[in-house]
């Protein structure tokens, strides 16, 4: 009987951990999948990608609305119709006023373009248009119509809204095309994580239920010398607790295997019955690290250097408006046109007039009570800090930079370490296994070795782990690609 129990035993102990995981709460069919192929499945089908899509086309309309405001603006603007009727006071001729009812009603149409002027922040805008005017207590009616009019309107000493509009609208695109980027970076390490995460749960759930085998078939040759007289009560008491905690141990793993695993499978867009199959990445890519060079992409490229440019623009916009409320400014009107009145639309448009108008307005802040000069030192302030803050800033993604090089730095070795810590831990569980068979070595001796085996193939998958969720992180901090020396590859957002 005891041979055939450590035959068994021998079994039970061959069962465990291979290279590859597959787990299921249901059946369902399987799919084996490598990291960089569940990365480009979330960025196909997850719905992590579908968030950030979504952002960056929120931003790209709200740059194209504003782009369209750069070209003629054609407009048909109307009044049909508009009703008045009320006792108005009429000044008669001889200075008298007379009190008089009127009913009118007004009715207008008009085409305009009009079209901003980005360097100097006026407008210039063509239109036609025609009115009506209907005297409802006369039955009379009159056009007045305008087939040309040209208007020009020029701000003098004030903010150019629409040129620093532009810069802000600009630097917010650029914002959200490096922001989508990073999305895509940032669904690549939380891919990452969720696959080792994953593959290690599932790895301690298979190890576990090779515990539940072993302790059972170890509580059964217990069960079997208790019987015969050759162990105490106490130790076959030992043998069926270690049983039980074997299988509440399984139990919490079976759990957290099936989490990880539908976790897993909801952010690369696969079904949740779907069996996974993990093949982790043997090995990892040589790259020529630069810190320096990596803190420069870093600033060429990433999001947070763009938004302190916007933040800069900000402080600089709120200063330049600030100092010139604070001085002499004024607004050029011109318009030059046709025009005619007439009781038929024909005759309006007959013996056409000249219509010409000019203004010039103007605002001096004579006693503003250091109002003025407060604005203005309010603005220096918040461009001071907004520079202060934009260093701080800079320096703390230039610091995460060059810790992240230095780290894969020194991960490329543990890899390598753990990598050759695994196959060392495997023969000698080979050599243990032998010995065991053999009778040269007791079990005890051979589990030591097997869970030798079991914790360096798992330092050597968290290893591997600890890699690429830093090589990810790098890309995502630096928008650059180390392996192929280029930027990232840009994913169309649509």
């Amino acid at each position: 009987m005891n041979k055939r129990c450590t035959i068994l035993l021998f079994l039970c102990v061959n069962l465990l951990v291979v290279p590859h995981f597959s787990f299921s709460a249901s059946p369902g069919d399987t799919l084996t999948v490598k990291l960089d192929q569940c990365i480009r499945m979330a960025l196909d089908e997850g719905p992590t990608i579908a968030a950030a899509r979504e952002s960056y086309k929120t931003a790209f309309y709200s740059y194209e609305a504003f782009s369209s405001m750069t070209y003629p603006q054609l407009r048909l603007q109307g009044q049909a119709p508009g009703y008045f009727r009320s006792i108005s006071s009429v000044i008669q001729p001889d200075g008298t006023i007379v009190f008089v009812p009127q009913s009118q009603a007004n009715s207008s149409l008009s085409l305009s373009l009009t079209q901003q002027l980005p360097f100097t922040g006026g407008e210039i805008s063509i239109s036609s248009g025609l009115n009506r005017i209907d005297l409802l207590e006369s039955q009379t009616k009159f056009y007045r119509s305008t087939p040309l009019s040209v208007t020009y309107r020029q701000p003098i000493f004030q903010l150019n809204r629409f040129h620093w509009d532009s810069r802000a609208q600009e630097l917010r695109l650029s914002i959200a095309e490096k922001q989508w980027q990073e999305a895509v970076e940032d669904i690549a390490i939380e891919v990452t994580n969720r696959f080792f995460e994953t593959y290690l749960a599932v790895m301690s759930q298979r190890n576990a239920r090779n515990n539940v085998m072993i302790n059972d078939t170890l509580y059964n040759i217990s069960v079997g010398r208790y019987n015969v007289g050759k162990i105490a009560e106490n130790d076959l008491l030992q043998g069926e607790l270690a049983l039980l905690n074997a299988k509440t141990q399984l139990s919490s793993a079976d759990i957290a295997a099936a989490r990880a695993m539908r976790t897993l499978a909801f952010l690369i867009g696969a079904s949740k019955e779907t069996v996974l199959e993990l093949i982790p990445p043997p090995s990892v890519p040589l790259l020529n690290l630069d810190p320096t060079a990596a803190v420069a992409q870093a600033r060429n490229n990433r999001s947070d250097f763009a938004e302190m440019s916007l933040q800069t623009l900000s402080a600089e916009r709120s200063l330049t408006e600030a100092r010139l409320t604070n001085s002499f400014s004024a607004t050029l009107s011109a318009n030059a046109g046709l025009n005619q009145r007439s009781e038929t639309i024909p005759l309006s448009y007959q013996n056409l007039l000249d219509q010409q108008q000019l203004s010039i307005s103007f605002e001096i802040p004579l006693v503003q009570w250091g109002g003025g000069s407060a604005a203005v030192q309010s603005a220096l302030s918040e461009q001071g800090r907004v520079e202060t803050a934009g260093a701080i800033r800079a320096n703390s993604v230039e610091e995460e930079v060059m810790h992240l090089v230095m780290s894969l730095r020194q991960l490329e070795k543990q890899v390598g370490i753990s990598a050759k810590a695994d196959t060392i831990a495997q023969r000698r569980f080979d050599v243990a296994k032998d010995r065991y068979l053999i009778g040269k070595i007791d079990v005890t001796n051979l589990f030591l070795a097997q869970n030798e085996k079991n914790a360096a193939h798992r330092t050597r998958i968290q290893t591997l782990w600890d890699y690429w969720a830093a090589y990810y992180r790098l890309r995502r901090l630096t928008l650059y690609d180390f392996e192929r020396n280029e930027r990232v590859r840009t994913l169309e957002p649509f």
